[in-house]
């Protein structure tokens, strides 16, 4: 998985671009790959826990007393 990772800090700007930019846009991307990160696990948390919390409850099945 590491590689993946490797492929945003071997991204090649253009010699004009100052190296503070490149590496202001590297930090960027790591900080938006960083956060997805974390949302993903929470989120991911949070599906298990409503699923649990479904499959344990038992809904009342729908009778008709006419």
């Amino acid at each position: 998985m590491e590689s993946i990772y490797k492929a945003f800090k071997e991204i090649e700007l253009p010699d004009a671009c100052p190296p503070n930019v490149k590496e202001e846009l590297i930090s960027e991307i790591d900080l938006i790959r960083n956060s997805l990160s974390v949302v993903e696990v929470y989120v991911d948390d949070l599906f298990s826990v409503a699923s649990a919390l479904l499959s344990i409850i038992n809904l009342p099945s729908r009778s008709s007393h006419s």
